[in-house]
This record gives C-alpha cells, sequence and structure tokens, in this order.
C-alpha cells in the first residue's frame, strides 16, 4: 500500500476492524501510517479504546455500520429525539456520529435515503441529548471481534 501511495495511485492508507494490539505494530514499522481506522462505531458500540487509540495516533475512525446495521432503529427512545429535532432517527444517529468526531458511513441504494443521509448539517444536537445516546450501549448490538471471527 506504501508503494501504491508513493506511485500516486491512492490518495491515502487506511484499515479495518484494527484494535490497537494490531495497530501498534504497524505504527512501529509502517512508513506511512494509516490515515483512517474503518470500524463499526454507532450508538450501540462506540468501541471506546479504539477509537481513543486512533485519536491519540490522529488516525480518523470511520463509523461504518453507523445505524447498527439497522438495528438502532429498533431503539425507541431514539424516536422522540428525532421528534424534537423534526428529523428521522438516522438523520439523528448520523448528526451524532459527526459531533463525536467519526466519519459515519451510512449504506443505502435508496435514492430517498441517500438525499436524507446528506441532510444532516443544518442541526446540533444538545450536550445533554449527545450524553443521552452515548448511554445506548447494548441496545442493538456489539461489533464481533476481528480476531474471533472466521473471515
Amino acid at each position: 500500500m506504501e508503494a501504491g501511495l508513493k506511485a500516486g495511485k491512492t490518495r491515502a492508507i487506511g484499515v479495518s476492524n484494527f484494535h490497537p494490539r494490531h495497530l501498534k505494530p504497524l505504527l512501529k514499522f509502517a512508513e506511512i501510517k494509516s490515515a483512517v481506522n474503518q470500524i463499526m462505531v454507532n450508538p450501540s458500540d462506540q468501541q471506546e479504546e479504539i477509537v481513543s487509540f486512533n485519536v491519540d495516533n490522529n488516525i480518523l475512525t470511520e463509523a461504518y455500520s453507523p445505524l447498527g446495521t439497522g438495528k438502532i432503529f429498533e431503539v425507541a427512545e431514539l424516536a422522540d429525539l428525532a421528534n424534537k429535532y423534526n428529523k428521522t432517527i438516522a438523520q439523528v444517529v448520523l448528526r451524532w456520529s459527526l459531533h463525536k468526531g467519526y466519519l459515519p458511513l451510512p449504506k443505502s441504494v435508496t435514492p430517498a435515503r441517500i438525499k436524507e443521509n446528506a441532510e444532516i448539517f443544518d442541526f446540533d444536537l444538545s450536550i445533554e441529548d449527545i450524553a443521552f445516546i452515548d448511554s445506548l450501549h447494548g441496545k442493538a448490538g456489539l461489533a464481533k471481534n476481528p480476531d474471533e471471527v472466521d473471515f
């Protein structure tokens, strides 16, 4: 990947599902560090240890499954927040991701949802609402440990 970057074939190097125990040796030996670590992050699983390591090492946390693979819509408390802001649950959760410093990567093939997902820059969540969303740990599932998944 470093050769591709040096040759101008790519603009950045990134990794996915790397924990600190994976990143430390990479940072020690790589000439060019990863610009991004793509991990599953959403209100239900914030993977705080990894995110903290990323922040400390100036690695962007890209949040795949920012809507918890759709399970976040089953968290009833988020409907009340969505109504409060006159937004959808998806918009509230994506805005929360930005407030947390994550780059959310929502997946959709539906043009209306893609448009909706982009309409998150005209409001801010209150500190209290961010804290409430932070408290939803486990409500919509947790990420799997990459060392224990049979790829």
